[in-house]
Order: structure tokens, then sequence, then C-alpha cells
């Protein structure tokens, strides 16, 4: 009897120290905090060098309850030109797109629909209802964080578990539209318009570019940008942005893998992109030749 107490004492103190222990082994230290604009700089520190980039892609999207499986063929010039030829599983090309920072230029091949579109920024806009830039499709290809703008936005930071947060500072505009007396939102809060229908459309129409809530996460080890989450309470529509499987390149540490989904009134876009094949610093020509017969459009 007495061994068997003596066993099962024996038992009990070996598993609570090893418990211990493993729990010693397995905290994980607590991120210091930094000051917002500490981490600003962590981000522009981290961008690399180049004037040139060409790039092999696969995206499998979806939108509308139609899914779709593309190869992506793009090339950029730097803060200047970005030149996608797009093609279906079978290797035909499809659409080739030409962007400049102030136009805009699909050409669709697709049978039954074979046109230009010549056009701008706003335009486009106006036909997916959504913001979009030449620095916004740049820094997706590239993988930096969207809409990121220290010029224009006021960020406070937080810490995540092992994550670094960058919130937007949100205005009496946003707080009264999303129903919150907290100054500073959330890196998790769900937004949605909470104001009554008359009160939220006054608000609203006060200044659009407030109304833009931005929260970027950084890997707190390596700093790398792992996810966005961009609402858009004007137009009730939230984008999120995953990037993963960084590798380590001539440019710095860049995703091979990005996921963006774009949630609004008009339903959800999903898309998974994988980066195949990347080369910076070569001479590339960006062609873009109207065949005869297209449609030309000034609306997509």
């Amino acid at each position: 009897m007495k061994a068997t107490v003596k066993w099962v004492v024996c038992l009990s103190v070996w598993t609570m120290a090893t418990g211990c222990f493993s729990l010693k082994r397995n905290a994980v230290a607590t991120l210091p905090a930094r000051e917002a604009e500490v981490l600003l700089d962590d981000l522009e520190a981290r961008e690399g060098e180049w004037s040139t980039l060409g790039l092999r892609m696969e995206s499998t999207a979806s939108a509308m309850g139609r899914t779709g499986t593309f190869a992506l063929n793009v090339r950029l010039a730097k803060d200047s030109v970005i030149w996608m030829s797009i093609s279906p599983a079978l290797g035909v090309e499809a659409a080739r797109i030409l962007l400049t920072p102030d136009s805009v230029q699909v050409l669709s091949k697709l049978p039954g629909a074979r046109f230009v579109f010549q056009g701008n920024y706003t335009m486009l806009e106006e036909a997916i209802q959504a913001p979009v830039s030449f620095a916004l499709v740049q820094d997706l290809i590239v993988g930096q964080p969207l809409m990121l703008d220290r010029e224009i936005d006021t960020y406070v930071s937080k810490v995540q578990d092992q994550q670094y947060v960058l919130l937007t500072k949100t205005d009496r505009n946003v707080r009264k539209l999303v129903g919150t007396n907290d100054k500073n939102i959330a890196p998790d809060d769900s937004l949605s318009i909470m104001a009554k229908e008359k009160k939220a459309e006054r608000i609203m129409g006060k200044a659009e570019q407030s109304l833009l809530v931005k929260r970027y996460w950084m890997d707190g080890k390596t700093m790398d940008p792992v996810k966005d989450v961009i609402d858009d309470l004007l137009r009730q529509r939230t984008v999120r942005v995953r990037r993963s499987d960084f590798d380590d390149t001539e440019m710095g540490r860049l995703p091979s893998t990005v996921r963006m989904t774009a949630k609004g009134p008009e339903g959800l876009f999903d898309a998974l992109i994988y980066t195949k094949r990347r080369r910076a610093g070569r001479a590339y020509d960006f062609p873009f030749t109207i065949p005869d017969g297209f449609e030309r459009r000034t609306e997509l």
C-alpha cells in the first residue's frame, strides 16, 4: 500500500513538473510595443530595389457563381507600366491589359466579346464599384500592403499575438456610422453601418476618403505584410488580402501565395494567386496592338 501511494505521489509530482516545463517551453514571449511610425519605416526599409519585373502567375478566381483558372504573364516597369496577358487552361490568350498611372486599356479576345476598352481609373472604378489605381495593382503584384499611405492617413499600432497591426485612426464620421465610441477600432472588429438610414446618408455625403478603414498585419519577427483588411463603408465593401509562403529574393522577401477576397452588395469575389517565377532587371516590351474589327468601348 505504501509503495502504491509513493508511486502515485511520484507520478503526480513528475507530471506536474514536466507539465510546468512544457508550459515554459511552449510559452511565447509577447512582442514589445512599437510606434506606428517605426513600423511604417520598417515596411519601407524591406522594399527591394527594382526597375523592371517579369512574373509567371496562376490564379483561380470565382465571382457571381462562376469559377475559372488562368495563367498570367505579367511585366512591369516600376511606377510607369503594367502589362498582363491572361490565358485560360487551354493556353490561348483571352485578354491583354495595359496600365499606366493615368490610363487603362483592356483587349478582350473572347469569342462573342472581342472588344477594346480605353479609359481611365475613374471609369474603371465605376465599372467595378471599388477604389482602384495603378499603385494598388502594382502593390498587389509585388506583395506590398494595399493603399498604405502615410502621407494621407494617420496610423496607430497594436500587438496581436505574434503580429503587429497598423490601423488608420478613425474620425467621428466613421464612429457614428459603425456605432462605436472607441477612438481606435480593434484589429478584428467586423465593421458594418449601424446608423439609421437618413443619418448614414448624411454622414456618407460629407467625407468619402475618411470612410475607408484600413488595417495591416505584419509578422512580428520578419515584418512580412501577411494580411490587409480594407473596409469601404461608403460602398459597403470589404477587401481582404492574405500573403504566405514568403521567399528571399533579389527584391527582398516576397510572397508566393496571395489570397484576395472582396465582399460587397454585388456578392463575393475570391482569387487565389500563385507566383511561379520572378525575374527582375530584364528589358521587357509591352505589346498592345488592336486588331482590325474589334469593337471599341468606353465602359466595361
